[in-house]
Parts: structure tokens; C-alpha cells; sequence
């Protein structure tokens, strides 16, 4: 059976990276709507993709998918998620930056429709965050405790989602209060560098992950709504659609 995704947010970087992958998977899905503020515009950047069937309307856009993948922004994605309860489709959120009040609400949309959200997409950075998660609770309460992270000058929130999922992840696995400490920088064109530093008096140990091409969220995203597009509702995230 075909998948129909819808894709918000079609122009922006992670939407048109997403938008080839469905293009490029039609056995198995079809991209059935996009939405673009200014949907009325040229772009020579969407020129493969059926004007007819981008929207400025999110009612609209959902009415004819049923999975939606959301890279946008977090004021966004709180209306992307009323329109999905609304019309009771299936959520993949990639946006990151939430308030504890917006993650509510993701929370409680996921008690009527199905949502996966995860900060970081890349299969590689969820594998990383199992083996952090295992050190944490082996030597974690002894060690101090460092996340690095580099990412290009134009993004936003600080520290990163995917840096701010690691340090949930120590917390978790800790049987004491600790001080993790954050070390961003935003310079240059880097798609996303992180390291989880563990030092211990005589020895330190460092989980290192590097993305080279954005396209590997993209792929992490297309796997998302893959294994979603069969579940109830819930709030999932990539360790579920990795089985981790």
C-alpha cells in the first residue's frame, strides 16, 4: 500500500531533502500534498514537484494524506499538530526548540493520533545515544560529563535538541544530580558535529558522531513515517522505529 505524505514547510532545506526521498520511493509512497506560505511563488528549487498540489492551507494539505512529516518551526508545528488531531492523521515531528508548554501539547495530541518525535533523525545519532545511555548508567556518577556541539551560524535554538536528548539521556541513568555542561558553538557551514565526553581520573571516554549531508535526517525521516504510518496512537520516537 502507498503511503500519501504530506510535507509542510516544502522550500525550506529539510522539506525539499524529504520531498526527493518520497519522490524517489513511489512504489511505496507519493508525496499527496505540500505546504508553502507563499505557495503562489516561483522556486526554481520545487520545479519536480506538481504545483497542484501545494497549499498554503493546512486543512487542505492533510485532508488527502496520511502521514505528515514536520521540519518547520515549533509555532508552526502547534498548528500542524490541531490540524493532524483535527483530521486524525499520523505526525512525524523533526522540529526541535520546543517550550516545556509546546512538548505538552505534543504529549497530549499523542493520546488521539499517532506522533513520532525525535530531535535528531540520523540512525547514527540514535545508536550514539543507546551507547551513552549504557556508559551513563555504568560510570556516569563518577565522571565528569561534557557535551560539544557544532552546527552552521544560522541556526537557532542552543544547545541543539539532539545535544539537550544526550543530556536527557545521562540524567536518566544517574543516581545523583550532576552538572552537565554544554560547550556550542555556530560558525561556518556544519551540518551537525556532537561529542558526549565521559572523564574519569585516569581516562576519558568520547562518543563522536559527525553529519556530512543533511540528506541523512531526510532518510532517518522517510524510515519515521514508514514504521508510523502502521501504528495506534502514541508518542514514539526513532528508538522505537529502530527497535533500539
Amino acid at each position: 500500500m502507498s503511503i500519501n505524505v504530506c510535507i509542510p514547510g516544502i522550500s525550506g532545506k529539510m522539506g525539499m531533502e524529504i520531498a526527493k526521498l518520497v519522490l524517489l520511493e513511489k512504489s511505496n509512497m507519493r508525496l499527496s500534498s505540500a505546504i508553502m506560505r507563499n505557495h503562489n511563488e516561483e522556486n526554481n528549487s520545487l520545479s519536480n514537484i506538481d504545483k497542484k498540489i501545494i497549499t498554503s492551507d493546512i486543512n487542505h494539505a492533510l485532508s488527502n494524506c496520511d502521514v505528515c512529516v514536520d521540519f518547520t518551526r515549533p509555532e508552526n508545528t502547534m498548528q500542524i499538530i490541531e490540524a493532524c488531531v483535527k483530521h486524525n492523521k499520523k505526525l512525524v515531528i523533526g522540529t526541535t526548540g520546543f517550550s516545556e508548554a509546546q512538548i505538552k501539547k505534543i504529549e497530549l495530541a499523542s493520546k488521539e493520533i499517532a506522533i513520532l518525535k525525535a530531535s535528531n533523525m540520523s540512525i547514527g545519532i540514535n545508536l550514539c545515544l543507546k551507547l551513552v545511555e549504557k556508559i551513563s548508567l555504568s560510570i556516569g556518577d563518577n565522571s565528569d560529563i561534557d557535551i560539544i556541539e557544532h552546527h552552521h551560524k544560522h541556526k537557532v535554538d542552543m544547545p541543539s535538541g539532539t545535544s539537550l536528548a544526550f543530556e536527557s539521556v545521562i540524567k536518566d541513568n544517574l543516581s545523583m544530580e550532576k552538572d552537565i555542561k554544554h560547550h556550542c558553538l555556530r560558525v561556518g557551514n556544519v551540518v551537525g558535529d556532537h561529542m558526549v565526553k565521559f572523564t574519569l581520573e585516569n581516562e576519558s571516554i568520547e562518543i563522536n558522531h559527525k553529519s556530512f549531508d543533511r540528506k541523512i535526517f531526510a532518510e532517518g525521516a522517510i524510515l519515521a513515517l514508514k514504521w508510523i504510518s502502521i501504528k495506534d496512537k502514541g508518542l514514539y520516537t526513532m528508538s522505537d522505529a529502530l527497535s533500539l
